[in-house]
C-alpha cells in the first residue's frame, strides 16, 4: 500500500513537471499561431484559477457589494440628472434591463422601482450641501472600485484627489451620453425599415436575430472594455481590455441563465419571497463583481503574459538574492546599451534574466529610485542607463541600493549595540571599496565576454579531440 502511494506521488510529480514544461517553457517563436493562442489562453486560465483559489478576488468582490449598495442610488441620481438635462433620461431603462437580465421576470419590476425612486429624488431641488454629499459618496464609491482594479493591475499608487474629482465626474457625465449613443445605434438596427429589408432577403429571418445578438454582445463588450481601460490607474491596451470585456460579456450572459434557473425560479413559489429577494440580489451583486474582476484579470494577463506564471505575489528573497537580481538587471540594461542594440523591454529582460516578473519589477523600481536607469516613451516602455556608464562603479551602485529607503529615525539611533553593528558595516564597506572599488560595469561586461570566449574555446577543443 505504501509503495503504491509512493508510486502515485512520483507519477503526480512527473505529470506536474510535464505540464509545467508544456505551459511555461515553450518557445513561442517556432509555434504556429493557433498553438501559440491556445497555450496563451491556457496560461491565462491557470493564472485566473490560481487567483480565485488565493481568495483575493472574492474578498474584493464582497467589499464592492457593500460599496455598490451605498453608492448605487447617488450615482444613478447624478446620471439621471445629466440625462434629464439632455431630455434622454428614458435611456436608463433599457440599460438597467440589460444589467438586471439575470433576475429574469423580476428585472422589469426592479427596473421600474429603481427609476421611480431616482425620479422622485428631484435632483434640481437638492441644496448645495446635499449635492456635495451626493458627489462625495459617488467619488468615494469610484475610489474603492479603482482600488480593487489597481490591485488586479499591480498598481501601487492610485489617482490623486484632483484627478479623481475630474476624471470620475467626467466619467459620470460622459458615460450616460455614450450609453444613449449605443442605445440609439441598437434602436436604429431594430427599426422597421432595417427589419423589413432583412426579412425581404432569402435568409433574412436568420440574419436578423444573429445581427441583433452580435450587436448586443459587441456593445456590451465595448462597455466593459471602456471600464477596464478607465478604472485602473495605468495604461491599458484596447485589445487586452476588449478581450477581457468579451469574456465578461459571455460570462454575464451565462450567469443570467444559471441565476434564473437556480435562484429566481424557486423564489416564485417561496412564501418568504420578500425576505429571500434581497439575499438573491446581494448574491447577484457579488457574482457580478466577481465576474467583472475576473474579466479585468484576463485583460491584465493578456497585456502582461510574463506575469501569468508568478502572479502578483512578491516572492520571498534574501538580501543577497535581491542584490543579485537588481545588479543583474542593471548589468543586462548596460550590456544592451553598450553593444548599441535596442533598449530592452520588461518582457525581454525576463527572457534574458530568467527571474520572477515581480522580482524584476522590484529591481527596476530600485534602479529608478537611485537614478540608475530611465524609461523610454515606447509602448511597452524600454529601459536605458540614465547617465554615463564608463566610470560607473559596481560598488557605488551596490552601496546606493543598500542605503535605499533608509529610515532616518533608525539611522540616528545611538544605542551601544547599534553603534557596534554600524562600525562592523563600515569595516565591510571599507574592505569592499578597497578590493573592488575600481571595478566598473564595463569591466564586468569584458570579464563576461572573456568567460564566454573561453567556454566556447573549450567546447571547440573538446569537439576537435
Amino acid at each position: 500500500m505504501a509503495l503504491q502511494f509512493t508510486r502515485l506521488q512520483a507519477e503526480a510529480r512527473l505529470l506536474q513537471q510535464k505540464m509545467h514544461s508544456l505551459l511555461w517553457q515553450q518557445d513561442f517563436s517556432v509555434m504556429p499561431w493557433w498553438q501559440r493562442t491556445l497555450t496563451r489562453a491556457t496560461q491565462i486560465l491557470v493564472a485566473i484559477v490560481r487567483d480565485l483559489a488565493q481568495g483575493q478576488l472574492s474578498l474584493r468582490a464582497m467589499s464592492l457589494v457593500f460599496t455598490s449598495v451605498v453608492g448605487f442610488f447617488p450615482l444613478f441620481a447624478l446620471t439621471f440628472a445629466v440625462l434629464k438635462g439632455f431630455g434622454v433620461h428614458n435611456a436608463l431603462e433599457p440599460t438597467l434591463l440589460t444589467l438586471l437580465e439575470p433576475l429574469g421576470e423580476r428585472a422589469n419590476e426592479m427596473t421600474s422601482q429603481i427609476l421611480n425612486y431616482v425620479d422622485n429624488l428631484q435632483v434640481q431641488l437638492i441644496g448645495v450641501a446635499s449635492l456635495g454629499f451626493l458627489i462625495w459618496i459617488v467619488l468615494d464609491m469610484m475610489h474603492k472600485i479603482e482600488t480593487a482594479f489597481n490591485y488586479i493591475w499591480a498598481v501601487k499608487k492610485g489617482r490623486s484627489f484632483t484627478s479623481r474629482f475630474s476624471e470620475y465626474l467626467f466619467a459620470v457625465i460622459v458615460s450616460p451620453l455614450l450609453l444613449f449613443l449605443s442605445i440609439s445605434i441598437t434602436s436604429y438596427i431594430n427599426t422597421n425599415f432595417f427589419t423589413s429589408f432583412l426579412e425581404g432577403l432569402a435568409i433574412g429571418s436568420v440574419i436578423l436575430p444573429v445581427t441583433a445578438y452580435i450587436t448586443s454582445i459587441l456593445l456590451m463588450s465595448l462597455a466593459f472594455a471602456f471600464a477596464y481601460g478607465f478604472l485602473p490607474n495605468t495604461k491599458v491596451q484596447f485589445s487586452s481590455a476588449f478581450i477581457g470585456g468579451l469574456v465578461t460579456t459571455f460570462c454575464w450572459k451565462l450567469m443570467g441563465t444559471v441565476f434564473q434557473g437556480f435562484f429566481i425560479s424557486p423564489l416564485r413559489e417561496n412564501l418568504y419571497l420578500a425576505f429571500a429577494s434581497p439575499i438573491a440580489i446581494m448574491f447577484f451583486l457579488f457574482i457580478g463583481w466577481l465576474v467583472a474582476l475576473v474579466g479585468s484579470s484576463i485583460a491584465f494577463y493578456h497585456q502582461n503574459p510574463g506575469k501569468a506564471r508568478s502572479g502578483r505575489t512578491e516572492p520571498k528573497l534574501s538580501i543577497a538574492q535581491t542584490e543579485q537580481a537588481t545588479l543583474a538587471t542593471a548589468l543586462a540594461i548596460i550590456r544592451q546599451f553598450n553593444s548599441g542594440g535596442r533598449a530592452l523591454s520588461e518582457h525581454e529582460l525576463l527572457t534574458e534574466l530568467q527571474i520572477s516578473p515581480v522580482t524584476l519589477e522590484k529591481a527596476l523600481d530600485n534602479l529608478k529610485s537611485i537614478g540608475m536607469i530611465s524609461t523610454t516613451d515606447d509602448e511597452p516602455p524600454r529601459y536605458l542607463p540614465s547617465h554615463a556608464i564608463s566610470n560607473c562603479s559596481l560598488v557605488d551602485i551596490w552601496e546606493k541600493l543598500r542605503d535605499l529607503d533608509e529610515n532616518q529615525e533608525n539611522a540616528e539611533a545611538n544605542s551601544r549595540d547599534i553603534q557596534t553593528i554600524e562600525q562592523f558595516q563600515e569595516e565591510i564597506n571599507t574592505l569592499v571599496e578597497k578590493q573592488l572599488g575600481e571595478k566598473a560595469f564595463v569591466d564586468a561586461l569584458k570579464g563576461n565576454e572573456d568567460g564566454n570566449e573561453t567556454e566556447n574555446g573549450m567546447k571547440r577543443a573538446e569537439a576537435t579531440s
